[in-house]
């Protein structure tokens, strides 16, 4: 009866740890958009936020604000900007269970809503 009731605990938690980890999969991904699609004082506001980098790739938040994926020194990072260009946020990519390490001292991902994921980490 004892080695029952411990199965069952095992069993339980392994289809609870099954669940937390397909939950956390299903994430809502941000579209990527086109650059020209982005609109200028967001655009301006990366140049002038980053003047010696480039946009890889930009992504759509929910339509209130653009992710910017770019490569600077070496590390991979997404900025978050609102639609008028006002910075939000800057995030390094740590490609750990797709966390990114937040630089600009606030906590966890860009924001709610969709997440803004880069997948081809080889460019």
């Amino acid at each position: 009866m004892k080695t029952l009731f411990s199965m069952a605990v095992i069993v339980i938690a392994f289809l609870i740890s099954c669940k937390k980890e397909t939950k956390e999969t299903n994430e809502k991904e941000c579209p990527v958009v086109a650059a020209s699609l982005v609109p200028q004082m967001v655009k301006d506001s990366f140049m002038h936020r980053y003047p010696a980098d480039s946009v890889k790739t930009w992504f759509n938040k929910d339509s209130v604000a653009y992710c910017a994926f770019f490569v600077s020194s070496g590390i991979e990072k997404l900025a978050q900007f609102s639609n008028n260009g006002n910075f939000i946020k800057e995030e390094i990519e740590t490609y750990n269970e797709s966390e990114q390490e937040d630089s600009t001292a606030t906590a966890g991902k860009l924001n709610g809503g969709c997440e803004c994921e880069v997948h081809d980490h080889n460019d």
